[in-house]
């Protein structure tokens, strides 16, 4: 835990100029997703900033001067975290939004849980850590901050809540007015310290039905009914099963030119859908399909269920959860958007872009163990077309009963 009020500790990070640890604290300061120290080097007297190790920024240090003429992080591993940060600093960039309170508490010393981020999956595993410290103190007091389209995520804990209302991407450019309101949240408390957040808790240890308000697939109802499967949508990340396709859209990312192919990219993303469909029926007497997701620009075959939204809320969450908890398997391209899908069915096929491939299993929650694990958890190449996605999913769904069976046999 970091000390943040009524003093902020020496933080471990480094000048950005001349290297040196020898520092003077000077000021917190919370920028949104990130809480920072200000603080004067020793050495060279240069202002900088450091990033408090609080969620991934305690796997990805930061530290830069207020001008950003000074930088020091790892170019190759932490660009993503730190450019928009110190592009926001520079340029005092900043969304508005709105400050609430729930459930508030008293007493001498607070636990601040940071869960704010841009990308719901994020804020998702980060908000475990409020969970396992309600389990291993029930009396402590807890103040998470977290954006308020997840605070349901909250809703069976008894913590108290700071909620920022505003749109979740805008998080990364930073909060205007936060800053000060947190830091006047803090004179409630004889001393308020920073929650490490770690990022990437066993999600083995997790009570998903308590969290997501949704009772995983039971498995013992697999055999029975019609098999349902779920594709989860997405707009900015594609299911393509092309080579050039793939080089295409890393092109179109890194040169700003989505708008131009994203059509390209979306219709061949529902061609592939559609085709998938086509092969599965064969396979069934009787199936049901259906998609959810963010992005309303195309549509499908007549027999697919179109669950998909153009903005999210509360009572989407509670339905898409509800479809997911009855489906046999889900499919989706690898993202946070795989999280909750895979806590909650019973299995899953992930299609895994090659430039994902250091990021493997960190979209998954998949609470099944040892073989039964691996048979109902799928992991296929970014190349993979749907005759072999297809046939996954019907192997999953057809021998399922015989891999459990044989599983569970008992020696005599």
């Amino acid at each position: 835990m970091i000390e943040i009020y009524p003093k902020l500790g020496i933080a471990d990070g480094l000048c950005p100029c001349c290297k040196g640890s020898n520092q003077s604290t000077s000021a917190l300061y919370f920028q949104g997703m990130h809480v920072l120290g200000k603080y004067t080097c020793q050495a060279c007297n240069l202002k900088y900033f450091t990033g408090l190790p609080s969620g991934h920024m305690a796997h990805f240090p930061v530290s830069f001067s207020s001008d950003s003429r000074y930088q020091l992080f790892d170019q190759k591993k932490a660009a993503w975290l730190a450019d928009p940060l110190i592009h926001s600093m520079k340029d005092k960039l900043g969304a508005e939004g709105a400050f609430q309170i729930f459930n508030k508490s008293s007493g001498e010393e607070l636990l601040l849980v940071n869960c704010l981020d841009s990308c719901f999956g994020h804020v998702f595993t980060k908000v475990w850590n409020v969970y396992k410290e309600k389990d291993r103190s029930s009396s402590r007091n807890i103040a998470v901050l977290i954006p308020e389209q997840c605070r349901w995520l909250l809703s069976k804990i008894e913590v108290e809540i700071w909620s920022v209302d505003m749109p979740l991407k805008s998080l990364s450019e930073g909060v205007v007015g936060l800053d000060a309101w947190v830091k006047n949240q803090f004179h409630r408390f004889k001393m308020v310290l920073l929650h490490p957040v770690f990022v990437h808790l066993d999600h083995q240890q997790m009570d998903f039905e308590r969290i997501l308000g949704e009772k995983p697939f039971d498995l013992a109802q697999f055999d029975q009914g019609v098999p349902q499967i779920t594709f989860v949508w997405r707009e900015d990340r594609f299911w393509l099963a092309n080579r050039q396709l793939n080089w295409l859209y890393m092109f179109s990312r890194k040169f700003k030119l989505e708008k131009i192919f994203n059509p390209i990219f979306l219709w061949r993303q529902k061609t592939l859908l559609n085709r998938l469909v086509k092969i599965i029926n064969k396979s069934f007497s009787e199936v049901n399909f259906v998609v959810t997701g963010l992005g309303k620009s195309t549509d499908f075959l007549d027999r697919i269920k179109d669950e998909r939204v153009t903005s999210i809320n509360f009572e989407i969450e509670k339905r898409w959860n509800s479809i997911f908890s009855k489906s046999q398997v889900v499919v989706a391209v690898h993202g946070s958007h795989m999280l909750v899908p895979s806590a909650l069915a019973a299995g899953f096929v992930e299609i895994l872009p090659k430039h994902k491939m250091d990021h493997l299993t960190e979209d998954i929650c998949r609470t099944h163990t040892g073989r039964l694990g691996l048979f109902l958890g799928r992991i296929v190449d970014e190349s993979t077309g749907p005759a072999l996605v297809a046939l996954h999913i019907s192997s999953m769904i057809q021998r399922f009963h015989f891999v459990k069976s044989n599983l569970e046999t008992k020696l005599v």
